[in-house]
């Protein structure tokens, strides 16, 4: 390995290290911030990607100050004493421990790799083995939908006129053009209109939704392939059945408890 590569990765380590070393308690109107306070934000912003150095100690720095004062002066105005106060306190308090207890349960009730399997294969089937490529026209009126197939059967560029007449700000520019798609992401009507059609097909009935009248054709078709691997869907697939699995559980505790 080159000598300069390994000196310049231990000086990065000590300079990682000297940046953090270089917390040092301090005070506000005499009452002491300690390294450890300090450290709890600092790593916590180190962790969601900030570079350690000066100018993080000073962020952190100056956070505890706002806080340490603004603590100050509600403690001299004894608004902890005031009813409302002291109840959102209590409320906090409960929803800490109730988030406590859920994230104790899901450690130790952890979600299975055949659960997540499992999951995964239901959500694979759900998105289909077709994709689509779509393109639409969206108008306000039916009468303006039948006008445009009218047009497009005669020989009119579907694109050119999407470009030209579609309320949709996000596909016009690209022809109406919404790329490769499946049905289920798109509201029942819209996904059935294009998904019965032949590639190079137009739906000769305007397809009504909640967003207006939408002439639809059907580029082409395909084998899905955007469909995403089981490996990078793990970690949200395994935060999603945990929920789950908490809630069930909540809900079981919830109906086996003594209500008088």
């Amino acid at each position: 390995m080159d000598k300069k590569v390994i000196a310049l990765g231990l000086a990065a380590l000590i300079t990682a290290g000297t940046a953090s070393a270089e917390l040092k308690a301090f005070k506000v109107n005499g009452e002491t911030v300690t390294v450890a306070e300090q450290k709890v934000l600092y790593d916590r912003a180190i962790a969601q990607g900030q570079p350690a150095g000066d100018e993080l100690e000073r962020q952190v720095k100056n956070i505890l100050v706002q806080q340490k004062v603004l603590l100050q002066e509600a403690k001299k105005a004894k608004v902890e004493n005031q009813d409302a106060v002291k109840q959102a306190i209590e409320n906090a308090r409960q929803q800490i421990l109730v988030t406590a207890l859920a994230q104790d349960w899901a450690k130790k009730n952890p979600v299975s790799e055949a659960d997540l399997k499992a999951a995964y294969d239901r959500e694979k089937a759900a998105y289909g083995d077709t994709e689509y490529q779509v393109r639409h026209i969206l108008v306000k009126t039916e009468d303006q939908a039948k006008n445009l197939i009218s047009r497009i059967n005669k020989g009119s560029d579907f694109g050119k006129l999407a470009t030209e007449f579609s309320e949709d700000t996000g596909s016009k520019a690209q022809g109406g053009l919404l790329g490769w798609v499946v049905p289920r992401s798109f509201v029942p009507a819209f996904g059935t209109a294009f998904s019965a059609l032949k590639p190079g097909e137009v739906a000769q009935t305007p397809v009504r939704t909640q967003f207006g009248f939408h002439v639809v054709k059907l580029e082409a078709k395909r084998k899905a392939e955007l469909f995403p691997s089981f490996e990078s869907q793990k970690p949200v697939l395994r935060n999603a059945l945990a929920n789950q699995k908490v809630q069930a559980h909540f809900q079981e505790i919830v109906k086996a408890a003594k209500v008088q």
